[in-house]
């Protein structure tokens, strides 16, 4: 197992602009994407609710074959190598990618282990204005410190950006220390978290929620936490934005 050093990407859509009205789905995947159960459920999920960008954490990818995933350009940022596989995050939409950003935290995993991945990606809107979006994995089994210092470098990354933003993805909030370090983030960005009016299917650890999308300069028209039925052990959480 190495450090990867590029991404995987497949952008077929860079004539197109991201639509006024816009449905986006956020889903920790556990490292399933190769799983026929997976397949099937998320070809619902793509029908069901005519999602225009995916957000998925713990991507799986066989070295020698092509990503299955429909009609979407998409980009895949790996956060580890095997001599089969890649693991990361990816983001898959059907419009433009005006350009991308991967990012890899400093910090590894118990100090010795793995990195995490966040990918950051520009979209382009009719009126030729941008929106900017985080598809984040964050840093897990180190101390709170740490986890502030990685997302202290993501926003030290995007603050410069005006304009509509996304960020989303599985944060890895299991206590309170770290809950108060996202909000922080959230309010110095000026973002707000999607509420969902039913939470009983979204991942939580010791009452803490790990799964957010957060949003600014858009409007929510719908959210809704999916249940996978345990395909992963995380739950599909999808919003529909007005710009």
């Amino acid at each position: 197992m190495f450090k990867p050093n590029c991404l995987i990407k497949s952008l077929k859509h860079q004539e197109e602009v991201l639509k006024n009205e816009f449905s986006l789905l956020c889903w920790n995947v556990a490292k399933l994407t190769l799983d026929t159960s997976y397949k099937k459920f998320i070809d619902s999920l793509i029908d069901d609710y005519n999602l225009d960008i995916l957000l998925l954490q713990e991507v799986k990818k066989n070295l020698s074959h092509e990503l299955y995933l429909h009609d979407y350009s998409y980009i895949l940022s790996p956060n580890i190598e095997m001599k089969k596989h890649i693991f990361g995050v990816l983001s898959a939409f059907r419009a433009s990618c005006e350009k991308e950003l991967s990012l890899l935290t400093k910090k590894q995993e118990f100090s010795y282990a793995t990195h995490k991945i966040s990918l950051i990606t520009h979209h382009k809107f009719a009126n030729n204005k941008t929106l900017l979006i985080v598809n984040l994995h964050a840093i897990n089994f180190v101390r709170n410190s740490d986890f502030k210092n990685e997302l202290d470098y993501i926003h030290l990354i995007i603050k410069s950006h005006y304009g509509a933003m996304i960020v989303a993805g599985d944060f890895n909030t299991w206590n309170l220390k770290r809950v108060q370090y996202l909000k922080e983030f959230a309010e110095d960005l000026g973002l707000k978290k999607v509420e969902f009016s039913d939470e009983s299917n979204l991942k939580k650890v010791f009452t803490n929620s790990i799964d957010y999308i957060f949003y600014r300069e858009l409007d929510v028209t719908y959210a809704e936490v999916i249940d996978s039925k345990k395909i992963s052990d995380h739950n599909p959480i999808i919003a529909k934005f007005r710009y």
